[in-house]
């Protein structure tokens, strides 16, 4: 098999929303005129990936970990998402997840999908609660280096992995990776540098894509 490994980005690829952090705000209806502006003031390079993380993070704080979980149950997979990553695991390739998004999703899909190996950022908790804390395992296009660190621990080399993603995050991601897909991409320079681009929003085209060129 030409391709072994497939590392899929998380929001706005495998799931429907495109933010954890955003879908927490909403749902705890937190999403106002100042929880809004975290994300344009990092967006504006006015704050760091990792204040903006942060001020997220301590809107959160003293609430029980167990409603944040809550939250994401059931998971809004994307079209035929659940489906065809099930059927990759089968085909034999091996499955990650990297995200700059928080834990949750990723640790119930870990399981649901079979994935060999997720990483995420995470809210911090003592004791069930919610301490308003951080810890940033992804920063905001570094993907590439956890790509390099993922590929290492499978013993794999660049040109055996396929990466997948959908924003300007993801850039790194697809250019340390063999073959790279872009999935009902929201950003113009993720489309233009990738292998192949998946407009329709339906995992039947990807998987399809991903058949094909593991096997020219």
């Amino acid at each position: 098999m030409k391709y072994r490994l497939i590392i899929f980005d998380i929001d706005g690829t495998i799931t429907k929303h495109v933010s954890s952090w955003r879908l927490i705000h909403e749902k705890l209806n937190l999403w106002n005129k100042e929880t809004s502006k975290y994300q344009d003031r990092f967006s504006a390079g006015k704050i760091s990936y990792k204040r903006f993380c942060e001020l997220d993070a301590a809107c959160w704080k003293g609430i029980d970990e167990k409603e944040i979980i809550k939250l994401f149950k059931p998971i809004e997979y994307s079209n035929n998402a659940k489906k065809y990553i099930k059927q990759l695991k089968k085909d034999g390739f091996k499955l990650a997840v990297v995200s700059t998004g928080l834990q949750y999703i990723p640790d119930i899909i870990k399981d649901e999908l079979e994935l060999d190996y997720v990483i995420a950022n995470r809210l911090l908790s003592r004791k069930g609660i919610l301490t308003g804390k951080v810890e940033i395992n992804i920063t905001h296009g570094a993907k590439g280096k956890t790509v390099k660190d993922i590929l290492k621990r499978f013993n794999l080399k660049s040109h055996q992995a396929i990466g997948i993603g959908d924003t300007e995050g993801d850039i790194s991601l697809a250019k340390n990776t063999g073959y790279s897909i872009a999935f009902n991409s929201s950003s113009k320079m993720l489309s233009d540098i990738v292998d192949y681009s998946c407009k329709t929003k339906n995992f039947k085209e990807l998987y399809e894509k991903i058949v094909v060129e593991s096997t020219v």
